[in-house]
């Protein structure tokens, strides 16, 4: 038998020591922890307040919490992903409720923790219990976000149309540093609350003209965004290759 059993180092590999193997076990029991907590948030929310995607029923409740309204508001964008809401709900509400200034500040503080939170986790849990359930695309996200690096991720988190959650949690699987992920996700998060935040603002004064010419440039500038990410990452990629390509085999 070739397999290694539960708990054993694999033919010719260094069994991991005991205190190493204990520590991954206990971020694999906090990391799910977390996950369970969330859940559970999730569950008293929707069961107290239900489900809606109107961000102005959602600046009502983020109104309600009075002076504590900030706090609130940087908790629900950092559960987003376990709260199910878009990501343009609540930054158009972060506009609604703060102004344009206060969407931007408080959005990407909350908009930042929550994806340093998916990427904790992912990376906690390991990338053998995440990659066994992505059936082989770990390790070619893996490939993908090291071959373009931190600069991409946060022009993929500033699209305002990009999925954020299973990119950020793939960077967790990724050989990037948690430091590196999180400027990179907030020089991302900066733009897009930014734009989503004049969207809210433009609803709250009654700018119908404004909030037209925003939610244009969100879906023209979306679009254009994401071409862009692919063809720069593609580029970056290549050279990647090539620069490897070019330094030859390694000595025998």
């Amino acid at each position: 038998m070739d397999d290694a059993g539960p708990g054993r180092a694999a033919p010719g590999e260094v069994p991991a020591p005991p205190g190493e193997a204990r520590r991954a076990r206990l971020k694999r029991l906090a990391a799910s922890a977390v996950i369970v907590g969330c859940l559970a948030v999730t569950a008293s929310v929707y069961s107290q307040q239900g489900f809606d995607l109107d961000p102005r029923t959602l600046r009502e409740r983020i109104d309600g919490f009075g002076w504590l309204a900030p706090l609130a508001y940087v908790l629900a964008a950092a559960l987003r992903p376990f709260l199910f809401l878009p990501s343009w709900v609540i930054m158009s509400a972060g506009g609604l409720a703060f102004g344009i200034a206060g969407g931007v500040l408080w959005g990407s503080i909350g908009f930042t923790l929550g994806a340093v939170l998916a990427f904790s986790i992912a990376r906690a849990l390991g990338r053998d219990v995440v990659a066994s359930r992505l059936q082989g695309r770990a390790s070619r996200f893996d490939e993908y976000v090291s071959q373009r690096g931190a600069p991409w991720i946060a022009l993929y988190t500033a699209v305002p149309v990009s999925v954020l959650t299973p990119v950020h949690t793939g960077a967790g699987l990724s050989g990037m540093s948690l430091a590196m992920f999180a400027f990179a996700a907030i020089g991302g998060f900066v733009p897009r609350t930014a734009i989503y935040s004049l969207f809210g603002d433009s609803i709250a004064q009654g700018d119908w003209s404004r909030a037209g010419i925003v939610l244009g440039v969100i879906v023209i500038g979306g679009g254009a965004g994401i071409v862009a990410a692919q063809r720069w990452g593609r580029a970056r990629a290549e050279r990647e290759r090539q620069a490897m390509a070019d330094q030859g085999p390694g000595p025998s």
